[in-house]
Parts: structure tokens; C-alpha cells; sequence
């Protein structure tokens, strides 16, 4: 396409709230329907709208029904995989949606939102990396804290003594610490 420029209309701060009346419902839907959840479906209707808000400067206007169907469809996705999961180890906590029945505040709620994501996102890299650098670390923690088995149970499995286990759980704790620890914090101090 040399020579040719695209362009496209950016969303102006007049139009965002037709676009809100117009497409919530739809947002809504979407946001139900992926997160089988009516309070998260909420959450996520308000977060996608903070969300063009914050970049309607970047978004086609031509293509806004379907950039906020899309928003809509993997907030929901990443909400209900948050909330089928949790990553417990000593160093790591992850935020959750809450149930929120009384008014809040939605810049609360989409620090929160915010917050999980990264959260979330440090915890896949962290098992990302933790399975290329060893798979048996990998698969003991694994088995012990998102499996939530007894350690005896997950020795069993493994093949090994009780000992190994705690010794094998030991140092890939120790090697998530001493590779992320700064992350970590730097996640909490914001």
C-alpha cells in the first residue's frame, strides 16, 4: 500500500455517550453470556467502556461495535478463567472479582480489574517459564497447589519420597522468588 494512507475517525468525547447508550446492552449480553456471571457481566460492561474511553483517540469509529464486542468477550473469558483458578503460592496473591451489590466506584473497580490482569499475567509467565526451566518443578507444583492434592498424594504421583517432594516444591519456590520477587513488588506498590 505505498502511497496510499489509511484513515480513520477517532471517537470524539460528544459521541462516546450515544455509543454507550446505543451498545451497553449488546456489551451486557456478550459480557453475560462469556462470564456466566450477572455482578461480573456489570463489571465488565463498565471496565470495556473505561477502556474506550481512555483510548477512543485509537479506535475506528467504523469499527466500534465490534472492538467493544470483542473487549467485552475476553474480559469475560479472563474473568471466568481467573475465577476457576487461583495461584497459591507464598509469593504470588491473586485479586478476584468481588460480588458488589451496592454502588461502587467505578475507577475502583477497573483498578481492580486492572490489577488481576496483571497479576494474572505475571502468574502464566512465571508457569511459562518455570515449565521450560523444569518440567518436574512444573508438574509438583502444579499438581500441589492448583490441583490442591495432598503432598503425599502428589509424592505418589511422582514417584518419589515425601521428602523429595518437599525438597522439589522447596527450591521452585525459591527460583520463582529469586526471579520474580521484584515483579512481584513492583505489581503491589502500584
Amino acid at each position: 500500500m505505498k502511497g496510499k494512507q489509511v484513515v480513520t475517525k477517532a471517537i470524539d468525547k460528544v459521541a462516546f455517550n450515544a455509543i454507550y447508550k446505543d451498545k451497553a446492552d449488546g456489551v451486557y449480553q456478550t459480557a453475560l453470556h462469556y462470564s456466566g456471571n450477572h455482578h461480573a457481566a456489570e463489571e465488565i460492561v463498565q471496565a470495556v467502556f473505561v477502556k474506550l474511553y481512555l483510548n477512543m483517540d485509537n479506535v475506528n469509529e467504523k469499527a466500534i461495535g465490534s472492538w467493544l464486542l470483542t473487549t467485552a468477550r475476553n474480559m469475560a473469558i479472563n474473568c471466568r478463567r481467573g475465577l476457576k483458578r487461583e495461584v497459591l503460592t507464598e509469593d504470588i496473591e491473586c485479586c478476584e472479582f468481588e460480588d458488589v451489590t451496592d454502588a461502587y466506584n467505578l475507577e475502583d473497580d477497573f483498578i481492580k480489574k486492572i490489577c488481576a490482569d496483571e497479576y494474572r499475567d505475571l502468574a502464566k509467565k512465571i508457569f511459562t517459564e518455570l515449565y521450560h526451566f523444569n518440567p518436574r518443578w512444573y508438574e509438583a507444583v502444579t499438581i500441589t497447589y492448583f490441583l490442591e492434592k495432598p503432598q503425599k498424594e502428589v509424592a505418589e504421583i511422582m514417584g518419589v519420597k515425601i521428602e523429595v517432594l518437599h525438597s522439589i516444591l522447596y527450591r521452585a519456590k525459591k527460583w520463582i522468588k529469586k526471579n520474580y520477587e521484584e515483579q512481584f513488588e513492583h505489581l503491589s506498590e502500584e
